[in-house]
C-alpha cells in the first residue's frame, strides 16, 4: 500500500489470541497509527475494546521492534547480532536446512510454530505448507487448550458449541475455569443481561476473580481437584433423582459405568479434597441440577494439571447427565472455532504435497527433547509466533536447549523477545496492521476481514512471504497465491457463519451420542499429587496487560505473588514484603500481596513476564515442571508446588 497524507479511519479486525476477535477502527495520520478503537461489523465488539488492543501501536513502533534480518555474532542468549539483508539471511537458513535434510531427513527440522495471535492465513500459511512438504517435525500445541480440546473430543466429539450470545436466555450460568473479564471481555456483559433477566451465576475458580465477586456462588476449588467436585455433583444428582434418564438413553453411552464410578465420591469427600464448604457444593448441585435453561461456560484453568483431562471430561459430563440441552440458553459454551469456514490448503501451491508421516514432539517439553547431550535429531529449530524461553515450563532446561550451538535456530518475530535473543537468525515479522488476512473467532461465530492499515514497518515480512522465500531457496517452484482473501474463504464478511445452534437438536456429537467413558482412560478419576516439602500450589494465570508474553515489552504485570491471609500469617509474611518463591528447581524474588482473592494453599502470580523483569533474569517458569496430562500430554502448569521465605 502507499502512504496517504492526512488522517484516515480504517477498518480491520483484531487477531490476538482472545475469543472476541473485535472489529477495529484504526486512525492513521500520515501513515502512522495514532489511535485504535472499536469498529463496526461485529455485534460482540459492542462499541468498545480492551486496553491491551488500544495500546497495540506501542508494539508496532516500540524500541524492541525487529526492523531488519539479524545474524548472531555473540553467544546464544546474549542478544548480540548484526544486520543482514533478506537475501543473505534466507541463503544462510537455506544452506542449513539443505544440509540437515540431506544428512538427517525431515525429522531434523523442527517447526515450533504457534501463531495463535494471527489471522487464518498467517496461522496456516506457506511456512506450514513448507514444513509439511519436507516432513519436518511438528511441535504439537500442548501449551494451552490441548487437554480441554481432547476432553471435548472424548465426551462430545464434533458437537458445535452453544452460541455465547444465547447466554442471555439462561437461568443459571456456570463459569468453570475461566476468567472472561481478562480474556473474552465481551462475554461478561452478556452474562449481566442474563442476570437482569433473573439468572443466577456460579463461578468455579481458585481465585476470587471479578466475575466471582459478582457471582451468586463462588466455589474456590483447589487447583487439580475439579474432577472430584464434578464427580460429587454427579453422585448427588444420582441420589436425588436429577439424572435425565430419557435424554441419556437417547443421546449418551456409558451412563451406568460413569455413575458407578462417581458413587465413591460424596459431597463430604469433595469438600475435604477441594477445600470447599459442603453447603456450597450442595447449593451448586441443587441449583445446576434443577434449573433450566442452564449453560456451562468451560474454560482452560482446570486443564493445567495432571488431573486436567479427567476434570474436563467430568465437567462436560454434568450437563449431559442433567439433559441441559434443547432450549435457548442451555448447553455448553466451548470454542466456536469449528464454525469458521477455512481451508488453508486451498491457498497452498499446487506442488505442495504434505508428508504423510511427521514426527511430533510436545511443545511444552522442548527442554526435555532438546536436552544436551541428546539423541534427538534436531539440527534446525524454526520458531514462529511463540516465545518458549518465557512460556515453556522448566525454563532452566529450555534455556540450556536454546543455547545449543549444534542446533541452528531461526526466529521469525515482531519484537526482540527472550527467545529471539537465542537465535542464530532473526527475521522481522509483520503485525496484523500491515497485511491482509481473515480473522475467525473462538468466542463467536464471526468471520471478518483483516486489512493492512499501514505500510510495513522496517523490512518485516509475513509468514507467507517467509515460507515462500525459504521454499524457493530450497528449490521449490512456488509463487505467492493471488487473491489471498478469496482463496481462503468464499465470503470474508464480516458475517456470522452460524446462527444459534441448539446442541442435540441442530448439532450432535459424531455418531449422534455423547461418551461418558473414554475408551482408553475409562471413567474420570482423581489422582492426588504428593505435596512433599512444598505445601503451596502456584498458579500463573493471564492478566489484563498481556496476551501470554505479548506486550510484556512495554506493559509488564507487577512482579507480585498473591497469598491468602492464612498462609501469610503461618509464615509471618506481611503485605508488600519481599519473598523468595522457591522449590527444588529454583527460586524467584517477588513481592507479597496478602489477599482473600486466592484460596488457602494456593498462591498466584502472573504468567508471561519477560526475563528482564526478574531479579537476575530468572523467570517464573524455572519453578514449573514440564509434566504432562495423561489424556493428551497437555502441560501441567498448575501442578507447581512451592514454598515462600521472607527476604531479610
Amino acid at each position: 500500500m502507499t502512504t496517504v497524507a492526512g488522517t484516515r479511519v480504517l477498518s480491520t479486525t483484531c487477531t490476538l489470541d482472545c475469543p472476541d476477535a473485535c472489529s477495529l477502527s484504526v486512525t492513521v495520520t500520515d501513515g502512522v497509527i495514532t489511535d485504535i478503537d472499536a469498529g463496526p461489523g461485529n455485534p460482540l465488539t459492542d462499541g468498545w475494546i480492551c486496553k491491551k488492543v488500544k495500546s497495540h501501536a506501542k508494539r508496532v513502533y516500540g524500541p524492541d521492534r525487529v526492523l531488519t534480518p539479524l545474524i548472531r555474532v555473540g553467544e546464544k542468549g546474549s542478544g548480540e547480532f548484526r544486520t543482514a539483508t533478506w537475501n543473505e539471511a534466507v541463503s544462510v537458513i537455506g544452506a542449513q536446512m539443505k544440509s540437515s535434510l540431506a544428512e538427517a531427513g525431515g525429522d531434523s527440522v523442527v517447526a515450533f510454530t504457534y501463531n495463535s495471535s494471527t489471522g487464518i492465513h498467517e496461522a496456516d500459511g506457506l511456512t506450514e505448507a513448507l514444513f509439511k512438504e519436507i516432513g519436518a517435525t511438528q511441535a504439537v500445541h500442548t501449551i494451552c487448550g490441548a487437554t480441554r480440546s481432547a476432553g471435548w473430543k472424548s465426551v462430545i466429539p464434533g458437537l458445535i458449541t452453544t452460541d455465547p450470545f444465547d447466554v442471555i436466555h439462561s437461568k443459571v450460568v456456570v463459569i468453570w475455569g475461566a476468567n472472561p473479564t481478562i480474556s473474552n471481555t465481551h462475554f461478561p456483559p452478556l452474562v449481566q443481561q442474563a442476570v437482569k433477566n433473573g439468572a443466577k451465576v456460579v463461578v468455579i475458580d481458585p481465585r476470587r476473580t471479578a466475575m466471582a465477586k459478582r457471582a451468586d456462588l463462588h466455589l474456590a476449588v483447589r487447583p487439580g481437584t475439579d474432577v472430584v467436585l464434578a464427580l460429587a455433583v454427579a453422585n448427588y444428582w444420582a441420589r436425588k433423582g436429577y439424572i435425565d434418564r430419557a435424554f441419556l438413553a437417547e443421546h449418551a453411552e456409558g451412563t451406568d459405568e460413569y455413575l458407578a464410578a462417581a458413587a465413591d465420591t460424596s459431597i463430604a469427600d469433595a469438600a475435604t479434597i477441594c477445600g470447599l464448604d459442603p453447603a456450597d457444593i450442595e447449593a451448586f448441585a441443587e441449583l445446576y441440577g434443577t434449573t433450566t435453561p442452564s449453560v456451562l461456560r468451560i474454560g482452560w484453568g482446570q486443564e493445567r494439571t495432571a488431573n486436567g483431562g479427567a476434570a474436563c471430561r467430568a465437567i462436560l459430563a454434568l450437563p449431559i447427565l442433567a439433559g441441559h440441552f434443547g432450549e435457548l440458553g442451555s448447553g455448553i459454551i466451548g470454542t466456536t472455532s469449528s464454525g469458521v469456514a477455512k481451508d488453508p490448503m486451498r491457498r497452498w501451491p499446487n506442488g505442495a504435497a504434505p508428508s504423510p508421516d511427521r514426527r511430533t514432539v510436545p511443545m511444552h517439553r522442548i527442554g526435555e527433547w532438546l536436552a544436551s547431550p541428546t539423541s534427538d535429531p534436531c539440527r534446525v529449530l524454526f520458531v514462529q509466533g511463540s516465545n518458549p524461553a518465557v512460556m515453556c515450563p522448566d525454563s532452566v532446561a529450555v534455556h540450556a536447549a536454546l543455547r545449543r550451538t549444534d542446533v541452528f535456530t531461526v526466529v521469525h518475530e515482531q519484537v526482540m523477545t527472550d527467545t529471539a535473543r537465542f537465535a542464530d537468525v532473526v527475521l522481522p515479522a509483520t503485525t496484523a496492521f500491515e497485511i491482509d488476512d481473515v480473522a475467525g473467532s473462538y468466542g463467536s461465530f464471526m468471520i471478518q476481514p483483516v486489512r493492512a492499515v499501514i505500510e510495513r514497518v522496517g523490512e518485516s515480512r509475513s509468514n507467507d512471504e517467509v515460507g515462500l522465500a525459504i521454499a524457493n531457496e530450497l528449490g521449490f517452484d512456488w509463487t505467492m497465491p493471488s487473491g489471498a482473501l478469496a482463496n481462503c474463504v468464499d465470503d470474508v464478511g464480516p458475517r456470522m457463519v452460524r446462527s444459534s445452534p441448539r446442541q442435540f437438536v441442530d448439532s450432535f456429537p459424531a455418531g449422534g451420542r455423547a461418551h461418558l467413558i473414554d475408551p482408553v482412560q475409562g471413567a474420570p478419576r482423581y489422582v492426588p499429587l504428593v505435596d512433599g516439602a512444598y505445601p503451596l500450589t502456584l498458579i500463573s494465570p493471564a492478566t489484563a496487560k498481556t496476551i501470554s508474553s505479548m506486550f510484556g515489552e512495554f506493559q509488564s504485570p507487577s512482579l507480585d505473588v498473591v497469598v491468602h491471609p492464612d498462609d501469610a500469617a503461618a509464615r509471618s509474611l506481611t503485605d508488600g514484603q519481599l519473598v523468595h518463591v522457591y522449590n527444588g528447581r529454583g527460586r524467584v524474588k517477588m513481592t507479597v500481596i496478602v489477599s482473600k482473592d486466592t484460596c488457602p494453599g494456593t498462591v498466584v502470580t502472573p504468567k508471561g513476564m519477560w526475563l528482564r523483569e526478574y531479579d537476575g533474569g530468572v523467570g517464573l517458569n524455572v519453578l514449573i515442571p514440564a509434566t504432562a496430562d495423561a489424556l493428551v500430554g497437555g502441560a501441567c502448569f498448575n501442578d507447581t508446588r512451592v514454598e515462600l521465605a521472607a527476604i531479610s
